[in-house]
């Protein structure tokens, strides 16, 4: 199960998110066992640990997070866990950044020539300012507001100037400057970066910062096909490589290629290649 953080609808009455109409501003996350998930982030996203331990696994490596350390991410799909110590509860919250307020700060900030820097994540030491920036945010949650959106755009603006102020002004720069990218080469990473992911074509636009239009019209240009009728063969030809080399089952591998039933699997299986994944199967077996 993929979880959206923010979600795409505002929650109704729960007090672990800071909202203002639809716009979902922050999440304080709280667990009492250890758990690792799938987690989606449709927005760039500070994360600031409280208690407990957060950790971010890559393919080649596994990023720890503390109370003591900013964690600032780019939207995208991660897989997260917590380390918790016996008899406490992880605890952290979680601020989202959007598009718009990363270009605002940037005409404002005076940004000094910066390094291409194009890894998903960048974890800074937190001074004593972070902390009681913090602290505050936390707080907002024993003590909710009745409106939240003219203060929160001035607090993300706050902690980006101080992450900007504390001796990380290079590496937020490169860091805001390909968040917001859309370059065509961005775009190709992203897209082959996602492609077996369950988002729907309109995440996938957002997460190549374009609106749903543009991402139709540069994704034409990039790969001379519609992104659903790309991504659809994409996802078959790895299903159809999978049934031929490993034994997983077919509902299984169905999930792995992000298709939404192991029967929708079946019908454009069989539309694309003229057997089902049955008979593929079938045919390995008698061989």
């Amino acid at each position: 199960m993929l979880l959206r953080f923010p979600p795409s609808i505002s929650p109704v009455d729960d007090p672990t998110f800071l909202t203002a109409g639809q716009t979902i501003f922050a999440k304080l996350k709280i667990e009492s066992k250890p758990g690792k998930r799938t987690v989606f982030l449709t927005e760039h996203t500070l994360i600031f640990v409280i208690s407990g331990v957060k950790l971010l696994h890559f393919a080649d490596q596994t990023i720890s997070v503390t109370p003591d350390s900013v964690f600032l991410l780019k939207k995208g799909i991660y897989v997260m866990a917590e380390y918790i110590e016996e008899g406490m509860n992880f605890e952290a919250v979680m601020l989202f950044l959007s598009e718009s307020i990363f270009q605002s700060f940037l005409l404002n900030a005076q940004p000094q020539p910066a390094n291409e820097h194009k890894a998903p994540c960048v974890v800074f030491p937190a001074n004593r300012l972070m902390h009681d920036f913090k602290g505050q945010l936390r707080q907002y949650f024993n003590h909710p507001l009745i409106d939240y959106r003219q203060l929160i755009p001035l607090k993300q603006l706050e902690i980006l100037t101080l992450l900007f102020s504390s001796g990380y002004r290079q590496e937020m720069t490169a860091f805001i400057q390909h968040a917001v990218s859309k370059d065509p080469l961005d775009m190709r990473a992203i897209v082959a970066a996602h492609i077996l992911q369950p988002i729907s074509v309109a995440e996938l636009a957002r997460l190549c910062n374009r609106s749903l239009a543009s991402f139709k019209r540069d994704f034409k240009k990039q790969y001379e096909s519609s992104p659903r009728v790309y991504i659809n063969w994409q996802r078959l030809m790895h299903a159809r490589m999978l049934l031929k080399s490993t034994n997983k089952r077919i509902s299984d591998i169905a999930i792995d290629c992000a298709f939404e039933s192991t029967s929708y699997f079946t019908r454009a299986f069989k539309r694309e290649f003229g057997v089902t994944p049955q008979a593929i199967r079938a045919v390995i077996a008698i061989e």
